[in-house]
């Protein structure tokens, strides 16, 4: 059942038998302390004796915005009244809570010193923890997931001083995987691929069709690599300019003016450095294409 209000009827009523005063007299008495804090409040403030303070702020005007409707207001400039409870008063309504006082550990020269440490994971976010050996035991807060976590006397395997956990097959997986992106870096940093011939360009792919075909000189002959695949590709120099596809991957890029660094006809304009053995290795594996028509 619900509490029934405490009225103002109930406080005079309460005041009159506390203080023997009749009920007259507590309202006349209320009546000339409401008065007299009004009046004091516009001035400097007025504090009610053991209960609260009464003062007039100036607001500036700002923007509100109705949560109903949604439109947005302007308030200008105004005083308003500001009531502060005092203190005492509120701690005796609402107490507050026990503070929790704990002894900070004394950290001493020999806890920081890291030249004996131990090597751990969270149990909660998995967060690999180094700590001073002489912490072990201590309870701390993981600094990945703030969650509780014991330090251990011994590094767990695996972790930064720990012993090293035994190759799976996994981990023999994963460096087979290395390797190959390894091996592909080094021919996208511009090291060819050992591939035993150029492969020709389709020159259907280009929507054009040779009629006549003739040997293209090699001083009017260019050479490069795909971008995409690092296949060597030749193309004659008439074509320079012009889009195509890689015979390999089947990716579009346009062919160059100039033959790329480590291929047939860059190391063929430095013929007396490259030797004549390795030339004709080059040329073995190099296939012309013709020139169409309409170039």
């Amino acid at each position: 059942m619900k509490k029934n209000t405490y009225q103002k009827s109930h406080f005079i009523r309460e005041l009159g038998v506390t203080a023997g005063v009749s009920q007259v007299k507590i309202r006349l008495i209320l009546d000339t302390l409401k008065a007299i804090a009004c009046r004091e409040a516009k001035n400097d403030g007025f504090t009610i004796p053991g209960l609260c303070r009464l003062d007039v702020i100036h607001r500036k005007a700002r923007k509100v915005r109705n949560p109903q409707s949604g439109q947005t207001l302007i308030i200008g400039e105004h005083d308003s009244l500001r009531v502060r409870i005092l203190k005492r008063v509120r701690n005796e309504v609402t107490p507050p809570p026990e503070m929790l006082i704990q002894e900070a550990p004394i950290i001493t020269p020999e806890m920081e010193d890291f030249s004996q440490a131990v090597s751990f994971r969270c149990k909660g976010c998995n967060q690999e923890i180094e700590a001073p050996l002489s912490t072990a035991g201590m309870t701390a807060e993981c600094p990945n997931c703030q969650g509780a976590i014991v330090v251990p006397d011994a590094s767990e395997p695996g972790t930064l001083h720990g012993e090293p956990l035994p190759p799976t097959l996994e981990a023999q997986a994963a460096e087979k995987v290395q390797e190959v992106i390894s091996d592909v870096q080094h021919q996208v940093d511009g090291q060819p691929p050992e591939k035993g011939r150029t492969i020709r360009i389709d020159l259907a792919a280009l929507g054009v069709e040779s009629r006549v075909q003739e040997k293209v000189s090699e001083k009017r002959a260019l050479s490069f690599f795909c971008r995409n695949c690092r296949q060597e590709i030749e193309a004659p120099i008439e074509m320079a300019g012009s889009t195509a596809e890689c015979p390999a991957c089947g990716a579009s890029f346009s062919i160059p003016f100039f033959s790329d660094a480590g291929t047939i006809y860059a190391v063929e304009a430095d013929a007396d450095k490259a030797g004549s053995d390795k030339m004709k290795a080059m040329k073995s594996r190099t296939i012309r294409i013709e020139v169409p028509d309409d170039i």
